[in-house]
């Protein structure tokens, strides 16, 4: 089978399994979709970004909220949204095939592609209302034209800004991805990371001002210039504080009668003096977010919750979430059989610093440092199924040889 071909295949399957999926389940939000619909209203409705008309804020990111917008100008119902998820699901795949075989290859780019396509989490996820797809589409795009080899070096560089700026709107940890992209250079020796880090430097800027028209509508509205969101106080103090189990926790009374930024303030350095008076209490509990991160791929059923419970019930949905657990637990396995693979062919440099696993290491340390539930780790997804793609070829390629080993001392 020629490479166009099997790239064509998997395409439709990956996209047909997204389809049938829309199909099969309706929109119904829960948790954070039902406040990204609530924003979403008010700003067609009301064109206020905010939990009511009267009440504006700048705690989660805009960008989802003014997407979801956007599709609710032309239909009250969500086929819109999910078109939106189609599009980014459509975007994922393929940049997870072109980025994987600039990488490592043709059948790397392949199987990674397939991976991807077939990935029970983020089919599942075509029915939510959520920033996950929007920010890992985003990422892909960015990164696509980050140091591409074809085209204008500099017009790629504004392009990758420019993308990432937008994906700073969807989850403002973008900010720091051309910097974590910058140390992969560092293996190949002082010049090369000077240029990588201006690069890095020049993309920071462009993302920021991207974000320039959000943060004076935040400096206006709010008074402060906080850049997107306003909830990486709130975020840290629930991965640091002497209750905390490293997943999400409701915030503490006494900032109820705070104004958005005072507690973001307030709670940011609550989080800091835990961090500085128990350091041995905040390393555990980097190692408990750790676990949480990656325990688990439930997260795309359980927010399907009320539209597949009535249709296949409890014990449906507990077998729905082990076979997205069990597919996240192969993948993620088989993303450090594939650090391994590389680390035996290539040596420890090429192993660890190569944008994949500096990608996977940035969004895993983020959330070590911070907040964790499972759904935290969907933006390595790609990243982590093109090391897994590294495995798989090498299992395959060292079959094959077998094979033909054996072939021959028959002959």
């Amino acid at each position: 089978m020629t490479t166009a071909r099997a790239f064509w295949i998997i395409l439709a399957i990956g996209m047909g399994l997204r389809v049938l999926w829309a199909i099969a389940v309706p929109v119904m939000p829960v948790s954070d979709s039902w406040a990204y619909h609530q924003f979403a209203r008010n700003i067609v409705d009301h064109g206020v970004y905010g939990w009511t008309a009267t009440e504006p804020t700048a705690y989660w990111a805009v960008g989802t909220s003014a997407a979801i917008a956007f599709t609710y100008l032309f239909t009250d119902s969500y086929w819109g949204v999910v078109a939106l998820n189609l599009l980014a699901g459509l975007l994922t795949i393929t940049l997870t095939h072109q980025l994987a075989t600039r990488w490592f290859g043709t059948a790397v780019g392949i199987a990674a592609m397939a991976i991807v396509a077939l990935w029970p989490n983020l089919i599942v996820f075509t029915t939510v209302l959520s920033s996950e797809l929007f920010f890992i589409a985003l990422t892909l795009a960015g990164l696509f034209f980050w140091q591409r080899p074809a085209g204008h070096p500099m017009a790629n560089l504004i392009l990758a800004g420019l993308i990432w700026g937008v994906a700073g709107y969807v989850r403002p940890v973008i900010l720091l991805v051309p910097v974590a992209l910058a140390l992969v250079d560092l293996a190949q020796g002082p010049r090369r990371f000077a240029i990588t880090a201006l690069e890095a430097g020049i993309t920071v800027l462009l993302i920021l001002l991207v974000a320039l028209p959000w943060t004076i509508r935040n400096d206006r509205v709010l008074g402060a210039p906080v850049m997107v969101s306003t909830n990486f106080g709130p975020n840290l103090w629930m991965g640091n504080n002497p209750d905390s189990h490293g997943g999400y926790m409701p915030l503490p009374p006494e900032v109820e009668t705070m104004s958005e930024i005072q507690r973001a303030d307030h709670l940011k350095e609550k989080a800091k003096d835990f961090i500085r008076e128990n350091p041995a209490d905040a390393l555990k509990l980097m190692a408990v977010k750790l676990v949480k991160l990656n325990s688990r791929e439930t997260i795309g059923v359980v927010w399907n919750g009320d539209a597949l419970e009535p249709r296949i019930g409890g014990s449906g949905m507990t077998l729905l979430k082990l076979i997205a657990t069990g597919y996240w637990y192969l993948v993620f396995l088989g993303g450090f059989a594939g650090i391994a693979v590389l680390v035996r062919q290539f040596g420890w440099l090429a192993g660890f610093f190569n944008p994949p696993v500096a990608l996977w290491g940035y969004f895993t340390s983020l959330h070590a440092v911070v907040v964790a539930e499972d759904r935290y780790h969907m933006p390595s997804s790609a990243f982590i199924a093109m090391m897994a793609a590294v495995a798989l070829i090498a299992l395959v390629r060292k079959r094959a040889l077998r094979t033909i080993s054996t072939k021959a001392s028959f002959a």
